[in-house]
């Protein structure tokens, strides 16, 4: 099968012979169902992304609205005045060769982190967990600017999809939309959408997903995971607080990378992620 790679700006390669690239989460939402990912304070904010980048980041995902399903709603203006100061924050801090990835679902949203990044000469991408399906406008926004996108497996509502073929073919249908409009296929990064989005997708189709992620390679583009103290860990462990999921959340992600992930979302960039990322990787691609 043809190798996967992707060249992302001048600073971020990725793909099956490039290490696993680490994507350190910042949330702006007291929502968030992780606690310990929130930062409210700029001062800490900056702090930690400093931290993660020092640790291994190579992408800072920034997001303003809790995408978790039960999460309470805020409007796009609120979510416009949470991730302004923070936008501009991290581009006047951050090293060149660390990319920016805006979490969101909104053109409204988008048009202003790419105004901050323009500012600032910042590559920024956008991480949107519903495929493009929630704002039309954010496809053409994406289309015209040529910026890359990070498409979570959507059909109507996010993470929706239950079993990578059905990931695959939703996939093949939104890249295929994508590309009859002019958009650059290469500047695409998959997102299969594990956890629980919806009610009947149960933690038992998150293990299969991880378990079949391989399958994911026929679209030929660079793969995350976002498995980060997620429920199904929860579930499979008996641990209903996302701050005991750690030991399962490296489980889960050693496996995701094995089958073939090349991001990594993560609230814990440290030295044993990094151990366990590369480890997992060097049995993938020598075996």
């Amino acid at each position: 099968m043809k190798k996967i790679y992707a060249k992302f700006f001048d600073s971020l390669e990725i793909g099956d012979e490039f290490p696993t690239v680490i994507m350190g989460v910042l949330n702006l939402s007291p929502e968030s169902f992780y606690k310990g990912s929130v930062y409210n304070d700029l001062s800490q904010m900056k702090t930690a992304a400093l931290e993660m980048v020092n640790n291994g980041a190579n992408i800072l995902d920034l997001g303003a609205r809790s995408t978790a399903p039960w999460s309470k709603k805020i409007t796009i203006e609120e979510e416009i005045i949470r991730l302004t100061p923070a936008m501009e924050n991290l581009c006047e801090i951050m090293p060149e060769n660390v990319i920016i990835s805006v979490d969101t679902q909104f053109s409204q949203v988008a048009q202003k982190a790419y105004k901050i990044s323009k500012k600032y000469d910042k590559k920024i991408i956008i991480n949107d967990v519903s495929c493009l399906k929630t704002d039309p406008k954010l496809m053409n926004f994406i289309i015209e600017n040529e910026i890359p996108i990070i498409m979570m497996a959507s059909k109507k509502l996010p993470g929706d999809l239950l079993t990578i073929e059905e990931i695959v073919r939703e996939f093949k249908f939104t890249i295929n939309n994508l590309t009859q409009k002019g958009y650059d296929e290469t500047k695409i990064i998959l997102d299969p959408g594990i956890g629980h989005w919806v009610e009947k997708k149960i933690h038992i189709y998150d293990l299969k997903i991880i378990h079949n992620l391989s399958k994911l390679r026929t679209l030929n583009k660079p793969i995350l995971v976002a498995i980060s103290r997620k429920s199904f860990i929860g579930t499979t462990l008996n641990k209903p607080d996302p701050n005991d999921r750690l030991n399962g959340t490296l489980s889960a992600t050693s496996i995701a990378v094995f089958n073939g992930a090349h991001i990594v979302r993560t609230h814990d960039v440290d030295n044993q992620l990094l151990e366990i990322v590369k480890m997992a990787r060097k049995l993938r691609i020598n075996y």
